[in-house]
């Protein structure tokens, strides 16, 4: 079999108008053609939806009272702030009331006369029943609080009715119904009450320092009036004695007054 020239083919081809050519020459060119359809692009995969968030939890109803609850304003809780500063300076300025004029035995006195002396001889002194105790009175019957306290302590049965009793230049006697306070009142106590009538009754300032010098015997432990005295066997020495231990004045002071 005799082969065509190539240049004859492609000559002949010329001639004709031949594209003979073109599919080699698309063949050889992957650009698509103008106007071609274009391959349908690939679907996206779809993107997880996000997790929804979960709902909140329920407010408890103290907790939603107190939120909605007025706040307090700031000058409110200013106010607040300086209220103790302010209750502090006002109790301050506030007067103390007046202290009592006694302390010790002429306070334990005072509580004394009262319970049981005031009935007979008056809340203040001024006498009823009993002799009056005021302007000097008592001072004059007993000179010396030793006198008036072993009195006190055996009452009208230990001296007797119808007999003197204190000092006898004051003219008085005993027309009973005192009673003796020595099983009933401790020493302390009536000691305390005797003072008390010559001290504030009967403004004695010896008897008022007296007292003072005893309190402090027993504070300091040196003078013990705890106990009580005897109705029957109690003297002027016996209370003279007790009365030396509080070291006020001189013995001549004690006995006479």
């Amino acid at each position: 079999m005799t082969e065509i020239p190539e240049h004859l083919l492609k000559r002949s081809r010329q001639a004709r108008g031949s594209t003979a050519n073109e599919p080699a020459d698309k063949a050889a060119d992957p650009t698509p053609a103008t106007g071609a359809a274009s391959a349908p692009p690939t679907a996206e995969t779809p993107s997880a939806p996000e997790p929804a968030e979960p709902p909140a939890a329920p407010v408890a109803p103290y907790n939603a009272a107190a939120n909605d609850r007025g706040k307090i304003p700031w000058w409110a809780a200013s106010a607040l702030i300086l209220l103790p500063i302010w209750a502090i300076t006002y109790v301050g300025t506030l007067e103390r009331p007046p202290e009592s004029g006694s302390a010790g035995l002429l306070a334990d006195g005072t509580h004394v006369y009262e319970a049981h002396c005031a009935a007979c001889h008056g809340a203040g002194g001024e006498g009823g029943a009993g002799p009056a105790m005021t302007d000097g009175e008592v001072l004059a019957t007993f000179p010396t609080a030793a006198e008036h306290i072993v009195w006190v302590a055996s009452g009208s049965t230990g001296v007797g009715l119808g007999n003197p009793y204190g000092n006898d230049a004051a003219g008085r006697v005993v027309a009973g119904g005192m009673p003796g306070f020595a099983d009933a009142l401790t020493t302390e106590e009536l000691i305390g009450v005797v003072l008390y009538e010559r001290a504030h009754l009967s403004h004695s300032e010896f008897d008022e320092g007296l007292a003072d010098a005893m309190d402090e015997a027993i504070h300091s432990g040196d003078l013990d009036l705890e106990g009580h005295l005897n109705p029957e066997t109690v003297t002027v020495d016996e209370v003279l004695d007790l009365l030396r231990l509080a070291s006020f004045g001189t013995d001549d002071q004690l006995a006479n007054g």
